[in-house]
C-alpha cells in the first residue's frame, strides 16, 4: 500500500512500468552477471506450455525439450508480488521491515524436492541441491529508472523473526542484464542460478540451443560462502525483482507487468537412478565467488554542504509558529558480506543486515514521534541530480515493530522542490524539500506536501484486520540505487545524508 490510505496534496506524480519480447539466435556462453507462491510438487514430465503473458513460450518449450533429452528433471515455480504491508497485517510476517512502497517486490516461489528438509518460509525461501539450478525465462520490465533481480540468503522465520537477510551477489539490473535485443527493456532473457560449474555449463548450452544464448545471465551461489544442499543445516535462498519508476508513458505497462509477471521459473537437476532425489548426481564442481562491483567513483556531494545548511535555515525560518527539531538519517545496515559473517539480524526497531547490493546501506532515522498537528520536512540532495544514483527517494514508515510503509517520494517527484526555499540559489535543483504533514489545513499546504494518516488511524483496517501498528511513531528511510558509472550502489561516504526537521506547535 502506498497512497491508498493517504489524502494526497495535488501536484505529485504516481509512477511505475514494464515489458514485451521476441526470440533471437544462439550466442556464446554468457559471462557471470555480477550481480515466491508454488505448492509442493514432484518432478514433472516436461510439457509444452507457455505463459499467455509472454512471447517466450517457444523458447520455454524448446528448453523443456532440451532438459528431457539431457536427462534433467524440472519443477515449475511461480512469480507474484509480495505485499509486505498486507502480509504484516494478515499475520504472515513478523514485520513489514521497511519495504519500498514504490517497488512492490515480485518474489519467486519454488516447490520442494521430495524428501528434502522442509523450507522455513515456503514457497518463498528454498534450498538448492549442490548440482541443481534455478532457471528463470521471461521478458524484462518495460522502460523504467531501475529494475534489479536480487538473489539473497535468508536465515530465520519471516513469521516469527528475526531474520538474517543478505545479498549473495550483485543484482542483475537494467544496466547489466543480457537480453535478446538491443535494449534491456521488454526483451526476452534467461537467468541461471547455481553453485555447480558443470550444471551451469550444461544449462547455459540448453538455453543457447533454445534461442536464449544472447540473453542468458548467470548468478552464482558460491559454495565457499554458502551451504548448498537439501538437509536441515543447508542455507535457504530467495529471489526478488525490484521494479521502480516507469518512464513516462509506461506506467500502465509496469502495473500490468507486476500484476502478471511474464516470467516462468524452474528448478532443474540431473536425474539419477536413485529414488532419493535429495542425493546429488554430479560431483561437487564449485563455482568461485564472483568479482564484486565496487561502490563509489571518488566524486562526492560534500561541496554542497554549505547550501544544505542554508536550506535548513530557510525551512526553519518559513515556519515561525513551530518549534523545529533536527532528525538525521544514519547508516542503517552493515554490508551483506560482513553482516553474514557476524550473523547480524534484522529485527525492527533494531537495524541489522539486509539485501543491500542496491542502495547505500539504507540510511535510516531513529524512530520519532509525529503527533497530530505536527509535520516533518525532509530535505537534502537529490542524488540523481548529483549523478550519485539512478533512483533515489525518501520514504516514511509507521510502528517501531511493524515498520510498515506509509508513502514515498522519488527523485522525479522531488525535482525542483527546493526552489520553494532556495529560489535565489543557482544550485537549488540539486536539492529537494518535501513536507509530510499531520497538521491539516493549519500546517503547510501546496503541491510539495503529503498528508499522512492521523496518528489515531487503524492502519490494518484497509486489509480487513486489526493487527496493531503504533502510528504515533514514524521513521524515515532514504534510498539511492545504482550509481550510473559503477552500476552498483553509491558509496555512503560520498553522499550528503538526507535530513528531517520535525515541527510541533509552540
Amino acid at each position: 500500500m502506498v497512497r491508498s490510505s493517504l489524502r494526497r496534496r495535488p501536484g505529485v506524480l504516481a509512477l511505475l512500468a514494464m515489458i514485451v519480447a521476441a526470440p533471437f539466435a544462439m550466442a556464446a556462453a554468457p559471462p557471470e552477471a555480477s550481480a515466491s507462491g508454488a505448492s509442493k510438487g514432484s518432478p514433472t514430465a516436461v510439457t509444452d506450455h507457455g505463459s499467455p503473458h509472454s512471447d517466450t513460450s517457444r523458447q520455454v518449450a524448446r528448453f523443456k525439450r532440451r532438459l528431457a533429452e539431457s536427462g534433467y528433471v524440472s519443477q515449475s515455480g511461480t512469480e507474484g508480488v509480495f505485499d509486505l504491508n498486507g502480509r504484516y497485517c494478515d499475520g504472515t510476517v513478523f514485520s513489514g521491515m521497511w519495504p519500498n512502497p514504490q517497488s512492490p517486490y515480485i518474489l519467486t516461489g519454488l516447490p520442494e524436492v521430495p524428501g528434502q528438509a522442509p523450507n522455513t518460509n515456503p514457497p518463498r525461501s528454498w534450498r538448492l541441491r549442490q548440482d541443481e539450478a534455478v532457471v528463470m525465462i521471461g521478458t524484462t520490465p518495460p522502460p523504467e529508472e531501475y529494475f534489479g533481480v536480487d538473489l539473497t540468503r535468508i536465515k530465520g522465520s519471516l513469521h516469527t523473526g528475526p531474520v538474517v537477510w543478505t545479498s549473495v551477489v550483485d543484482p542483475v539490473n537494467n544496466k547489466t542484464v543480457r537480453t535478446n535485443g538491443r535494449t534491456p527493456y521488454s526483451k526476452p532473457f534467461a537467468l541461471v542460478i547455481t553453485g555447480n560449474r558443470r550444471t551451469r555449463d550444461e544449462v547455459d548450452r540448453m538455453l543457447a540451443a533454445s534461442g536464449l544464448g544472447r540473453g542468458t545471465n548467470n548468478m552464482t551461489i558460491p559454495p565457499a560462502m554458502y551451504r548448498l544442499g537439501l538437509g536441515k543445516r543447508s542455507d535457504e535462498f530467495l529471489i526478488g525483482i525490484r521494479t521502480i519508476v516507469a518512464k513516462p508513458g509506461f506506467e500502465k505497462a509496469l502495473d500490468d507487468y507486476r500484476a502478471a509477471p511474464p516470467i516462468e521459473v524452474f528448478r532443474v537437476r540431473p536425474q539419477g537412478h536413485s529414488q532419493n532425489q535429495t542425493k546429488p548426481v554430479y560431483r561437487p564442481n564449485p563455482l568461485p565467488v564472483p568479482r564484486m562491483r565496487v561502490s563509489g567513483t571518488g566524486a562526492t556531494e560534500l561541496d554542497l554542504n554549505p547550501t544544505l545548511q542554508h536550506l535548513r535555515q530557510r525551512i526553519i525560518a518559513a515556519h515561525p509558529g513551530y518549534k523545529a527539531r533536527d532528525i538525521v538519517v544514519r547508516r542503517g545496515f552493515e554490508e551483506s558480506n560482513p553482516g553474514l559473517q557476524e550473523n547480524l539480524v534484522t529485527d525492527p526497531p533494531i537495524t541489522g543486515v539486509a539485501a543491500l547490493s542496491n542502495d547505500a546501506d539504507d540510511p535510516i532515522t531513529r524512530n520519532f514521534r509525529l503527533p497530530d498537528g505536527s509535520f516533518a520536512v525532509a530535505y537534502g540532495t537529490n542524488h540523481v541530480a548529483t549523478r550519485q544514483a539512478s533512483y533515489s527517494s525518501i520514504a516514511m514508515y509507521a510502528g517501531p515493530r511493524a515498520a510498515v510503509s506509509l508513502t514515498a517520494e522519488n527523485n522525479r517527484e522531488l525535482e525542483g522542490t527546493a526552489r520553494d526555499f532556495l529560489g535565489d540559489r543557482p544550485n537549488a535543483d540539486k536539492f529537494y524539500a518535501w513536507t509530510f504533514s499531520r497538521a491539516g489545513n493549519a500546517g503547510p499546504t501546496g503541491p510539495h506536501v503529503t498528508e499522512l494518516p492521523s496518528a489515531k488511524t487503524n492502519f490494518c483496517s484497509q486489509y480487513g484486520t486489526d493487527r496493531p501498528v503504533d502510528m504515533t511513531r514514524i521513521r524515515a528511510v532514504a534510498r539511492a540505487y545504482m550509481q550510473p558509472q559503477t552500476l552498483t550502489r553509491p558509496a555512503l561516504s560520498s553522499l550528503l545524508l538526507d535530513r528531517l526537521l520535525v515541527f510541533t506547535p509552540r
